[in-house]
């Protein structure tokens, strides 16, 4: 790939609140930690304890915020001649050649504001395997400029439908966190994250059966879930699906149900 001739996007929407939390723990830093720690500046101990230990948790901030100002400054979405390149701080680079990507997948505005804009947005689809573009750390005028310059190599696609759900196999057993998508009489079927795998990809009319099943529970919740039988395979839906939520101070999560299952089932029921 010619590097010179690369378009460049950076994050700039995270960016941005990573820069404003640095700004305010260096404040907090130089602020407190003064206050604690200059001899000239005469006090009670009460005041120079309370700052000591405000100092000291702005430092805690301030030094993963640096780090993070460092990843995002090497991290963006590169559009060469030859293919794509996305780099996100803390995940591995991520390729993947013009000859490979069949199509893009805008999941739009909506759904990036109803995951707080923490939930992709933006991926590059290949037969087998998807590049995952996060476009939900740039700006509108960014995306815009992204979806544009997609546009001259594949076909951006918004579905119709789509939900987060987890797949499992005949057993019972989960098989991946998984995206399903509807766009107009297509289906398609990805993993979310994890190895970005791509299962299937097909014309509603080709799935030989669509049938709903018996709901799952995970504790006390009820996901509902639906059958899909496509080129001999059986795969199994379940509307139900646990993100995981990272932040400065660990990752949490928790189970949610995401959609009906006879809903799904009408949509996706071949024609008779």
């Amino acid at each position: 790939m010619n590097a010179s001739l690369a378009a460049r996007y950076r994050f700039a929407r995270h960016s941005q609140r990573i820069s404003r939390l640095t700004l305010g723990a260096f404040l907090i830093v130089v602020v407190f930690g003064s206050i604690a720690l200059l001899p000239f500046i005469k006090i009670s101990g009460i005041v120079i304890g309370i700052s000591y230990i405000i100092a000291v948790l702005g430092l805690i901030v301030l030094l993963p915020m640096l780090y993070f100002q460092y990843s995002y400054g090497r991290s963006g979405v590169w559009i060469e001649p030859d293919g794509i390149r996305v780099q996100y701080p803390g995940e591995n680079e991520q390729q993947m050649p013009w000859s490979e990507a069949r199509f893009a997948v805008d999941e739009g505005e909506e759904y990036l504001n109803a995951s707080k804009g923490k939930e992709g947005l933006g991926h590059l689809f290949g037969a087998t395997r998807y590049v995952r573009l996060h476009l939900e750390g740039m700006t509108p005028q960014q995306r815009a400029q992204v979806e544009q310059q997609l546009a001259e190599h594949v076909e951006v696609l918004q579905p119709s439908r789509f939900t987060l759900m987890t797949l499992l196999n005949t057993k019972g057993e989960i098989v991946a966190r998984g995206r399903l998508y509807l766009f107009d009489t297509d289906v398609l079927c990805a993993e979310n994250r994890g190895e970005k795998r791509v299962f299937f990809y097909a014309p509603t009319k080709d799935l030989s059966s669509v049938k709903e099943r018996n709901p799952f529970y995970i504790g006390k919740l009820e996901c509902e879930a639906f059958n899909i039988r496509y080129k001999g395979k059986d795969y199994v839906v379940m509307l139900g699906y646990e993100p995981t939520i990272a932040s400065n101070f660990g990752s949490s999560s928790r189970w949610a149900i995401t959609g009906s299952a006879k809903d799904w089932v009408d949509v996706l029921s071949p024609a008779t």
